[in-house]
């Protein structure tokens, strides 16, 4: 009895870890995945984009963005038919906001959590690139990853220079 009870121990530890890894690797393929949509979608030739700060939770993502003396953030949702992010809104400080998540679809626990997890990462950011990505003002929602709002996207196309 002695051996089984060591033998189901190490096969649940076993089973443990393995849970954890895969859950780590899932994690860092989402952050992966994320710069890459945002890489793909904003880089330019002369201004690279810079992601300091990439947090997901529950499908939903934040990235912190900064492009030369420009910045914001971003949140994008996954979606899992497509395998594929998108972004639902840019914006500055008001996407640390759980109520501004909440209006884009996320529930009010979801939202808080994914507000907690960007302020604690944002924590070691330096000064001058937490005032770069709070400089964005208002928001711009996209749809199918088109600007919704053209007055907003103006501003939003000359952060981005577009």
């Amino acid at each position: 009895m002695n051996n089984w009870i060591k033998l189901t121990v190490c096969s649940l530890v076993l089973w443990w870890s393995a849970t954890l890894l895969h859950a780590h690797a899932s994690a860092a393929e989402d952050v992966h995945s994320v710069a890459t949509e945002m890489h793909e979608t904003w880089d330019k030739p002369n201004i690279p984009l810079i992601l300091p700060v990439i947090v997901i939770h529950q499908g939903m993502a934040i990235a912190d963005w900064i492009q030369g003396d420009k910045g914001g953030r971003a949140l994008l949702k996954y979606h899992s038919a497509h395998q594929h992010w998108h972004t639902l809104l840019c914006g500055g400080a008001e996407l640390t906001s759980s109520r501004h998540l909440e209006a884009a679809g996320m529930s009010a626990a979801d939202a808080q959590a994914l507000a907690a997890l960007l302020q604690s990462q944002e924590q070691g950011l330096a000064e001058d690139q937490r005032q770069r990505i709070d400089s964005f003002k208002g928001l711009v929602k996209f749809s199918k990853g088109k600007p919704v709002s053209s007055t907003v996207h103006d501003q939003h196309g000359e952060m981005h220079g577009h």
